[in-house]
């Protein structure tokens, strides 16, 4: 008997290595299998205006539809009817922007690096004068940890109180917010606050001598190709840095994939690796289940019988962005439930499902509430 020809041996031995392969790696879902998963916004009657799902670099759903929504000085709501076009508020993913810009100018060291304290850069505000304010880091602004009082609803923190609105009107971003009582020492413990990410903003003008606008636009907009968007202002004409971000979820995708990239976008390094890799890891603890990176927030969520890593930017009303490394998945939605929090508990529900199309699970029948 002739012992198997080598081409033969190498045929079988591939065919093994591909069947043990489709055994680990998640099945392929289907454009039904998505579809399955987008109704059941509409059978459950969510005020979601759009769900966008990327695997790779292919688009596998798109879903837009009208809801209810309010800008952001808008008292009132009103019916509206969105679509790829159209820009939606990211309200405070504009805070996981901003911490993204940051890193790029550190690396260039065009603003203070990360234990440069407050105090050093405002040495005319006597609030930071004394401990531990006056021991307040860039880093701790950073991770929402600069110890001081401050009530702003949150993913882990329902408050009817917002101290947010006076940063609308305020002559001074860091005297709104040094001013405040203190309620731990810097760095470890965290406490939600836009204001912090407006001093950030501040910092950055101050260091770079460019208003906002202009800087996020050429550090990150332009490169990934973003030419449609708005930064609503406050009453003193600045850029409301917490919230005031406005793009199309087709763009919103685009920073999804800039992270899962760890930085890159078509070939160029546009955020530092190390940056991106530091930014949605957990600095903090933000609650038993959220960590927080710097403007990022970060979790574990089971799918197919194991752990994924989840990166989320967050904002008021349902504007979410999740990635997550492990399937090469990045999913966007925008809503329009402000002051709303069962919106993010309906979206999480929404997006669970989703990863566990993505891990390899098939969707559940949509059901009418």
């Amino acid at each position: 008997m002739r012992p198997p020809h080598p081409f033969c041996l190498r045929t079988w031995f591939s065919a093994l290595i591909l069947v043990m392969l489709a055994t680990l790696l998640p099945a392929q879902a289907s454009e039904a299998d998505w579809d399955r998963v987008l109704n059941r916004i509409d059978a459950e009657g969510l005020n979601i205006h759009s769900v966008l799902v990327l695997r790779g670099d292919r688009l596998v759903a798109e879903r837009y539809r009208s809801g209810q929504d309010r800008g952001l000085y808008s008292l009132w709501s009103s019916c509206r009817h969105f679509g790829p076009d159209d820009l939606h508020d990211m309200r405070s993913i504009s805070k996981s922007v901003v911490g993204l810009v940051y890193g790029v100018l550190l690396a260039r060291q065009e603003v203070p690096d990360l234990d440069t304290t407050v105090a050093s850069l405002y040495p005319d505000h006597p609030a930071l004068d004394q401990p531990p304010k006056n021991a307040i880091r860039i880093r701790d602004l950073l991770t929402m940890s600069a110890g001081l009082a401050w009530d702003e609803p949150s993913p882990v923190r329902r408050t009817s109180d917002d101290d947010q609105t006076p940063l609308t009107w305020t002559g001074s971003f860091y005297a709104t917010v040094f001013g405040r009582e203190v309620v731990a020492r810097p760095g470890q413990t965290f406490v939600y606050s836009g204001g912090l990410t407006s001093v950030l903003v501040d910092v950055i003008e101050r260091s770079t001598g460019r208003p906002w606008n202009e800087v996020v636009d050429a550090e990150l907009f332009q490169p990934l190709g973003i030419q449609t968007w708005t930064w609503g202002r406050d009453l003193r004409g600045r850029a409301v840095a917490h919230a005031g971000l406005r793009l199309r979820p087709r763009d919103l995708l685009k920073i999804g994939t800039l992270v899962l990239q760890g930085g890159q976008w078509q070939g160029r390094q546009v955020v530092p690796s190390a940056w991106v890799r530091a930014t949605t890891t957990a600095q903090i603890r933000a609650s038993d289940r959220f960590g927080y990176g710097f403007q990022w927030w970060t979790s574990e969520q089971p799918a197919a019988g194991r752990s994924w890593a989840v990166v989320q930017a967050i904002g008021n009303g349902g504007q979410r962005l999740f990635v997550v490394p492990g399937l090469d998945l990045v999913v966007a939605m925008t809503a329009g439930d402000y002051g709303q929090p069962a919106i993010l508990t309906a979206e999480d529900a929404v997006f669970a499902t989703l990863l566990a199309l993505a891990a390899g699970e098939p969707p559940p029948a949509a059901t009418a509430r």
